[in-house]
């Protein structure tokens, strides 16, 4: 019955303490920091889908400041796009030609 009582405990502790990792602030800092461009063209274009046929849906300006939570990349034949966050888009989702940015 002791040892029961001691499992129990350390279960308690161990699963209060991972859930002060997942909920604490630095958990939701790390998960906010993604990845942030500086756009370095006078102007850029913000696609709907990686590809240069794709829509603009927004146009950015030398020295704005774009991202998204997370950092992926995508290629089309020989152009290739990183992923920032818009409203203008469908989905959120829009996609800048790597060239026009540069990574802070």
């Amino acid at each position: 019955m002791r040892m029961m009582r001691l499992t129990t405990a350390v279960l308690a502790t161990a699963f209060g303490f991972a859930g002060a990792l997942v909920t604490g602030p630095t958990a939701g800092a790390a998960a906010q920091a993604g990845c942030q461009y500086k756009v370095v063209w006078p102007t850029a274009g913000v696609y709907e889908n990686p590809s240069p046929n794709s829509v603009v849906v927004k146009t950015k300006y030398a020295g704005d400041i774009v991202g998204a939570s997370t950092c992926e990349g995508a290629s089309y034949n020989e152009y290739s796009y990183v992923l920032v966050a818009t409203d203008a888009a469908a989905d959120g989702r829009g996609w800048m030609r790597v060239g026009a940015v540069v990574q802070l």
